[in-house]
Formats: structure tokens, sequence, C-alpha cells
């Protein structure tokens, strides 16, 4: 058992005045029985009246608002504890869509051709571990160098990206394994942005692996949001009546609760 403070907030600064402002957050953890959350605080400003949690179709905890008059930034912060416990995973069913390419994650010839000479031997799960290190190999981290459409195809043959590229070329080869794989944003121990790795599906339960970091995803991570790939489950989305370009600057931070530290 883990216990974790973390804290996530976002600046959104707009270049002129916008108006009829609505927007979607997917910044909450998941709650369940291997992360549950024991407190949870969101402020935004400017004040939105009328703003609703609901779930949206991945399980996904969503907020809702909308800021009708003139303003020229949003903010918005969550911040809370977490417990984490991979020993109470709970079996779930699993969704067909993360069997299947998506938006995102198709594959093309030479990412197929790749696959092909990867000797995937042991469980799911041990396979997985193995794409996650094939993946690794083949692609440097290079920040700024793609963005939020860029495919799985798009970023195999540049062999670059960031942490959501290698979430999704890692998704790829999962599901050409037969791998259900799903796509999953969070918070990792530290500070900085958010992270993406992915959980993939075997015989009931979900387990994370982080390619970008080469590893398996412990108790230091929490789960915000997950979906079939980024599209699915982006932070933020909205729409607003303005000529107006947009700057968005995300700070989190995750620490350990040292009193609820196993000893």
């Amino acid at each position: 058992m883990t216990g974790l403070k973390f804290s996530y907030q976002t600046k959104i600064v707009f270049s002129n005045d916008v108006t009829d402002h609505a927007f979607l957050l997917r910044c909450f953890p998941f709650d369940g029985k291997d992360q549950q959350v024991e407190e949870l605080v969101h402020t935004s400003y400017p004040i939105v009246t009328g703003g609703q949690y609901s779930y949206d179709g991945f399980g996904n905890r969503i907020y809702t608002g909308r800021i009708d008059r003139s303003h020229d930034s949003l903010e918005y912060k969550v911040s809370g504890t977490v417990i984490r416990d991979d020993s109470l995973k709970a079996r779930e069913a699993v969704m067909p869509c993360y069997k299947y390419p998506s938006e995102l994650t198709y594959i093309n010839d030479d990412m197929e051709r790749f696959f092909n000479t990867l000797d995937l031997k042991g469980t799911d799960k041990e396979k997985a571990v193995m794409i996650a290190r094939a993946v690794t190999g083949h692609m440097d981290y290079v920040p700024g160098s793609t963005g939020v459409t860029t495919t799985a195809a798009e970023a195999f043959i540049h062999r670059k990206g960031v942490c959501q590229d290698f979430a999704h070329v890692m998704i790829s080869f999962c599901r050409l394994a037969s791998i259900p794989a799903r796509y999953v944003c969070g918070l990792p121990i530290g500070e900085g942005e958010t992270h993406a790795w992915v959980e993939i599906w075997s015989k009931g339960y979900w387990y994370g692996i982080d390619p970008t970091r080469d590893c398996e995803v412990d108790e230091s991570y929490i789960r915000l949001c997950v979906g079939r790939d980024y599209s699915d489950c982006p932070v933020e989305r909205g729409i607003f009546k303005g000529d107006a370009m947009q700057r968005q600057d995300i700070y989190m931070k995750v620490s350990y609760l040292e009193e609820a530290l196993p000893a």
C-alpha cells in the first residue's frame, strides 16, 4: 500500500477575450479498489456556475462547465490524496474496442515487418514487457517532435516522439499480438507534466507498463483517464466564441504520504 499526495493545475491564456466557453475536464483520479481517492479538491477561475460531474463511456470521471461572460484565461486545479494498492486489483471484463486498431494506433507495413522480427514468448504480460522494450529501443524521446494528432505509424517511421507516441506504438503492437491494450493518462511520482503509459488486459486484470521509461507501472503512478488512444481521453477539451489563440501551462506534482507508507 502506498499513499500519494497530488496536485494538478492548468492555466489557459487567450490572446483576446472569449465568451461562451464550454469545456470538459478529465483530471480526476480513478476511484476503485487498487486506487482509492481519500481527498479531492477541485477549484476553477473564473468561477463556473452550473458545472456538473459525470462519467464518460470509458469510466473516466469528467467535469463539464461553461463560462458565458467575457474572460481571457481559465485556471483549474485538482489536488488531494490517493491510496494505491495493487494487491487489491479487481477483475474486469474487457471492452471489445481495446482489441482492435483505433484512430491513432493503426499499423503500417514498416510496423508489421518490425513486429514480425520480435520473438515474443511467455504470458501476455511478459510479451507486453518485451514489446515495450522493443519500442523503447526503436524510438528516441524528443519533446516537441510530435503533436496530439500524430499517429503511431508516423511516430514509428520518424523514430521519435513523447510519452503519448511511445504508448500509441506499444498499443498498436499489443493489439496486433492479440493482447487487449488501452491508453492511460496520469501522474507519476515527481513533478512536471502529465504522463502517458499503457495498460494490457490479461485473464481479467489490467497491468500497467510504461514504454517511455521501459518499466512496469507500480504504486507510484496515479491513473486519471483511459481510452483507446489519446483522442478518447484528453485532460481538457473546449470550445469558445472569439478570435483568439491560446497558450496552456501545465504543472503537476506527486509525492509520497510518509504516514501512509508501509512499515
